[in-house]
Formats: C-alpha cells, sequence, structure tokens
C-alpha cells in the first residue's frame, strides 16, 4: 500500500512545480484548523488544477483536494486531502497542513481518517467531490521522525471542488 503522507508530499511537490507561474482561478475549501476560521483555494491552471483524480487501476481512483491560502500555488499553509475510490466508494483519507513554506515539518494524519463523501463524480472531466472532514493532525518533524501526538491541530473542512482528470 501507497505511504499516504509520502504520497501526498509529492503531490504537492509536483503542484509547485507545474504552478509556479502564471494566471489561475480557485475553487474554495472552507472550515476551521485550531478552532479558526479558514478558507483555501484550489488553483486551477491550463495544464490541470490542484484538485484532481486519477486512475491507479480499473476501479481505483485517487483523489486529492489540495487548497493554498492565496490563489495561487504556495507551500506555506497548503492544506491536503487524499483519498482512494475502490469500486466507487470512498471511505476514509489522508490530510496533511503544511504550515512553513517546506515539506517538512507539517501536520498530518498517521493512518487514514473517515471522510464524508456527499458527492463524487469521476465519470466526467472535469469530475466533481464534495464532502467534510474531521479529524486531528500530529506534527511531525522528518521523514525520519514519528509523529508528536502532543503537537496536533484540528481540523474541521468541507469542500465542493472541481476535479480535473489526470
Amino acid at each position: 500500500m501507497i505511504n499516504r503522507q509520502r504520497f501526498i508530499c509529492g503531490a504537492l511537490l509536483l503542484g509547485g512545480v507545474m504552478w509556479g507561474a502564471g494566471q489561475a482561478l480557485a475553487d474554495e475549501i472552507s472550515g476551521t484548523l485550531n478552532g479558526e476560521p479558514k478558507q483555501w483555494h484550489v488553483v486551477t491552471h491550463a495544464e490541470g488544477s490542484t484538485a484532481y483524480f486519477s486512475e491507479i487501476m480499473p476501479n481505483m481512483i485517487n483523489v486529492t483536494v489540495q487548497g493554498h491560502r492565496e490563489a495561487h500555488y504556495e507551500t506555506q499553509g497548503t492544506l491536503s486531502i487524499g483519498f482512494m475510490v475502490m469500486n466507487g466508494v470512498a471511505s476514509s483519507a489522508s490530510v496533511g497542513y503544511f504550515p512553513e513554506n517546506s515539506m517538512m515539518p507539517h501536520y498530518g494524519t498517521e493512518q487514514e481518517v473517515p471522510i464524508e463523501i456527499e458527492l463524487l463524480d469521476i465519470d466526467s472531466d472535469p469530475g466533481r467531490a464534495k464532502g467534510r472532514i474531521t479529524t486531528s493532525l500530529a506534527y511531525i518533524a522528518s521523514m525520519s521522525e514519528d509523529y508528536d501526538h502532543g503537537n496536533t491541530m484540528d481540523v474541521d473542512v468541507s469542500f465542493d471542488v472541481a476535479l480535473a482528470k489526470e
């Protein structure tokens, strides 16, 4: 099974390469981070989006919903939600929050957590995902260290985003 945190970091890094320049439009993700109201933007560009889905194999789809503080790509303040869809059903997700302008340190889910999906359309391009996730994120200083469960952030967000097909 894919290590979801490493996958999220890789997707975030790839997004930085793709969205480093150019005009962008944005979808929004909203909710709270440690009880403070927050809003994130999905960055859309002629070449794709930071909210996307891709088929790994038949009946196995990977979905990434990545939101940024501003309507342009930047690592600092990014919220990333990744989940798999197996035979049309999504049951759990990985979440990461990047407080600095780098992949490490960050806050994330050590294991996949439940996700509520109200609507998921992966049969068209663009697709659409609408849902909510509420969880606690633990701090991780580096890939070689364990999660620090004494240093956490609570996240409660809803999203309704167009999904680019990769």
